[in-house]
């Protein structure tokens, strides 16, 4: 694959994914199925496809870094909760699993690395939850459209069906962890 046409393929799945937030399975899916297509080398497609995932999740991360600082203490100020840097922190204990699983839920994939942006989540420990995150999840979806390039519509029937699952499956898995969370306290408090 000569080097124009992955990076054709670099900016056109960048542009779409920044044009069109919700729902971008469908795009990494098209780029396997136009993979499947062409003449295109599976593994160079599929980092072209990666690769501007990550710069748009990065871009929201330094937005967030940016311009949600600002706005975070601004929230803070007018609710009167500034906190210290250590208490600030405190709150990041699991915030690398929800980031990682946020990447699963349509819509929430752009606003958690934002969030981790605002709330001065560290950069390398945003980067060691993202790039595995991102590259399950992509290949997951490029490989669904490059095996299935002809069943396209059935397809993205199914992404709106997993989305609908993923979320409810999100909602169940935060009520487990938080009647686990309560059944602890509630035995620690027993006992003491």
């Amino acid at each position: 694959m000569e080097l124009h046409s992955f990076f054709g393929l670099f900016v056109r799945i960048g542009k779409e994914m920044t044009s069109k937030l919700i729902p971008d399975e469908i795009v990494v899916m098209n780029a396997g199925a136009s993979a499947a297509h062409s003449d295109v080398y599976i593994g160079t497609a599929f980092v072209a496809v990666h690769l501007a995932l990550l710069i748009v999740l990065t871009t929201c991360y330094c937005a967030g870094a940016l311009l949600g600082s600002v706005i975070v203490s601004r929230v803070q100020q007018r609710r009167g909760t500034l906190t210290g840097k250590n208490k600030g922190r405190e709150g990041f204990k699991h915030a690398g699993w929800l980031l990682c699983l946020s990447l699963f839920i349509p819509g929430v994939r752009y606003l958690a690395p934002f969030l981790a942006g605002a709330y001065r989540f560290r950069p390398h420990h945003y980067l060691l939850v993202i790039l595995p995150s991102s590259f399950v999840w992509t290949l997951h979806y490029f490989l669904a459209g490059y095996w299935f390039p002809d069943k396209m519509e059935w397809l993205a029937a199914g992404v709106y069906s997993y989305s609908k699952i993923a979320l409810t499956g999100m909602f169940l898995i935060a009520l487990a962890y938080a009647a686990f969370r309560q059944l602890r306290r509630s035995r620690n408090w027993f006992h003491s």
